[in-house]
Parts: C-alpha cells; structure tokens; sequence
C-alpha cells in the first residue's frame, strides 16, 4: 500500500508540474500537422497531453503497483517450484511486498524532487531521480539499454526478494540473494534489453530509441 500511495502521489506531483508544450508542438511539427492547427487546437493538444500524464502517474501507483507485486509473487513461487524450493504463496508475497521498499524509496525521493521544481518538461521528468548506470555516461544503443538496466534500485529489490525467498524456503540468505539477481538478470535481458531491442528494429517503429 505504500508504495502504491507513494507511487501515485510522485505521479501525481510530476503531472501538475509537467510542461508538454514543446513535446507537442514538436510532434505536430513532425507529422506537419502544426501549420493546419489553429492556437486553440494547439492549446487543447497540451492540455490532453497533461491530462495524460496524471492519469498515467496515478494508475501506476494504484493499479501497476498491486498488480506487479502479486506477479512477484507468482514469479516467485513458479521459480521455487522449478528449483525445487518449497515456500507457501503467501510468504513468496510477503517477500514480494518487501522488494518493492526500495521502489516506495525512489519515489518517496522522486516526490520531494518534483515539488521543489517549478517547471518540469518530459525529458527532465525521466532523469528527475537517475538511478541507473546510464546517468553517468553518454553510451550508443545498445550499451545504453544495459547501463539503463544496472539500475541500483532494481537490483537493491531483487536482492530484498531474494532474501525474502530464502526466509520463506528455509534457504541461505546467500543463495537467496544470488536466486534474486539472477532473477533480475533474466527479467532486465527478456524486457529491459532484448524486447526494446526488437521493437526498435520493426519497421515503422520509428528507429532505435534508448
């Protein structure tokens, strides 16, 4: 519950900061749809744009945050099964809600930040807290998409579910922490690295994006 509050109210802050407005006058220049829109229809375009990112900000605490700790749990109880390590579904949720502290961290952090800013725009709102590799270097795909992957909060969770598992399945505290990366390592290479990797490469994704 609190990282779903925390989550939601960062999202929140960062939506009532958000100026959309060269983000979208750029794309109607892209599409050449600039020339054709009067000043009300431009002003409009901002506004939905805004609208969007409250609504995105705060269905992410409230819906994405209940939904991916339960699929930790899932995930956690299917790889105990296939290791041959037993633990009862509520402790692998347990353990599940303990991983996300670290995410509740972030944005209890990320909601500080935000409202000490007077303005944000959407390229400032995605670096507002860096916590990957990424910040601190400038790196070509696909390096980018793996320092993008060392993130420190990330693999602080997947070392707190790990611990959490080996507690649940009577297991080393070492050998959990090592199951918790090692789970990490194979989400952040299936949907950090190798998905974005093959979107970009479709036609008509619009190229490489980090």
């Amino acid at each position: 519950m609190l990282v779903a509050i925390l989550s939601a109210s960062s999202g929140a802050a960062v939506a009532l900061r958000m100026d959309s407005s060269a983000d979208v006058i750029g794309k109607l220049t892209v599409s050449g749809e600039l020339a054709k829109s009067s000043e009300r229809e431009i002003s409009d375009a901002i506004e939905q744009a805004q609208r969007i990112w409250l609504v995105v900000g705060v269905a992410k605490g409230f819906l994405l945050m209940p939904l991916a700790v339960l699929a930790i749990a899932v995930v956690l109880k299917v790889a105990g099964w296939l290791i041959a390590r037993k633990a009862a579904f509520a402790a692998c949720l347990t353990a599940a809600s303990l991983a996300m502290l670290p995410v509740a961290l972030f944005h209890a952090v990320e909601l500080v930040s935000a409202l000490r800013q007077v303005v944000l725009t959407p390229a400032m709102a995605e670096s507002l807290v860096p916590t990957s590799l990424l910040a601190l270097r400038d790196a070509q795909l696909p390096w980018s998409r793996v320092l993008k992957a060392a993130d420190l909060v990330n693999v602080w969770s997947a070392l707190v579910m790990g611990l959490g598992f080996a507690s649940a399945s009577k297991w080393s505290p070492w050998k959990g922490a090592l199951f918790g990366l090692a789970l990490y390592v194979l989400f952040a290479g299936a949907f950090l690295i190798g998905l974005p990797g093959l979107m970009a490469g479709r036609p008509g994704m619009g190229g490489p994006t980090p």
